[in-house]
């Protein structure tokens, strides 16, 4: 709640790296990179703790974990698990976050960690008796770290296949960079192992949780979620109008879902890096339906979907203080 709490972990640079007379080889080098006390335990115990404490009457429990982001850090008893089952070159840090002897296993150990803790969530809440009446939501706010950051802070998505072959990652507005897994349990209300591919944006969640929970007139009017309770339920709805998404960062980007079409604009606001690179503002346009990696660009076979979709972006884009877009904000 705004507080800052310390832990009880020694203090060193968020972006340390081995030092030259470091043995990078030498597991034990690692070790003062580790800490007692782990963030992602303290938040799910405070979870756990909030719903026995509203375990009585209507609660929302929104549970933000911090891993699998970097840096790459996991307590010995999941790192276990992993270490050894795979070439597992260091990281010797010199890339963003901390170094770390077995990446790979550490990364894979967050995960499972994560899985854990969201698995005993789920059991306390079976254990209050409030399983039957509890709607579960897992999801992710990006893609991995793929494409132009792979290897960012000793992270191997690549190994791991973590966008599954989608186009680029985290910081793009490609699938790969926003497509993310929507994951939902309500017993004996959503069919299990039911699959959807409707079009979703975090957006929707407020009006759609709402309205699971019998209180849709209390969506405020000038949202622009748009509920799929209908579609968790198992009944017809139509299809999102369209899903709009900008970026200022990474050099400026915005992009349209339209039906099975993707607008992708880049270079937008580029850095002097890219503008002495020769980078050029792009309008890059593709068919889902058949070219779900966005390695077809057939922006120019369709001039007047490309004309439809850059007036939908320009009507949607409102300047903000926060987060100006200079070359859309004017």
């Amino acid at each position: 709640d705004g507080k800052k709490v310390e832990l009880g972990n020694p203090a060193f640079p968020s972006r340390d790296k081995l030092r030259q007379d470091e043995d990078a080889t030498n597991a034990n080098i690692y070790k003062r990179f580790e800490g007692s006390q782990y963030s992602p335990d303290l938040i799910a115990e405070q979870a756990r703790e909030f719903i026995r404490e509203n375990k009585d009457g209507p609660f929302f429990c929104y549970v933000p974990t911090t891993v699998p982001h970097l840096a790459l850090q996991v307590p010995e008893d999941s790192l276990a698990e992993y270490r050894g089952k795979w070439d597992d070159p260091p990281y010797k840090g010199g890339n963003g976050y901390l170094p770390h002897f077995s990446p790979r296993a550490a990364y894979a150990a967050m995960i499972t960690r994560m899985d854990r803790e969201v698995g005993r969530i789920m059991d306390l809440v079976k254990e209050l008796g409030l399983d039957d009446n509890t709607i579960f939501v897992f999801s992710s706010d990006n893609g991995p770290l793929t494409g132009e950051h792979s290897g960012l802070g000793g992270t191997d998505c690549d190994f791991f296949n973590s966008n599954a072959g989608l186009r680029n990652g985290k910081g793009k507005l490609y699938e790969g960079g926003m497509r993310v897994p929507g994951i939902v349990r309500w017993k004996g209300k959503i069919q299990p192992g039911g699959v959807s591919n409707r079009v979703v944006g975090f957006e929707d969640w407020m009006p759609t949780l709402l309205e699971l929970a019998g209180v849709k007139d209390k969506t405020p009017s000038d949202t622009d979620g748009i509920s799929f309770a209908p579609t968790l339920k198992g009944e017809k709805q139509s299809a999102r109008p369209f899903l709009y998404r900008e970026f200022p960062a990474y050099g400026g980007q915005q992009s349209l879902r339209m039906g099975d079409w993707k607008a992708v604009r880049q270079n937008l606001a580029p850095t002097k890096k890219m503008i002495a690179q020769g980078a050029e503002p792009t309008f890059e346009l593709y068919d889902l339906s058949t070219d779900l990696h966005e390695e077809h660009d057939v922006a120019r076979q369709h001039p007047e979907i490309v004309t439809k979709m850059t007036e939908i972006m320009k009507a949607q884009h409102v300047p903000s203080k926060e987060f100006p877009f200079v070359a859309l904000d004017q």
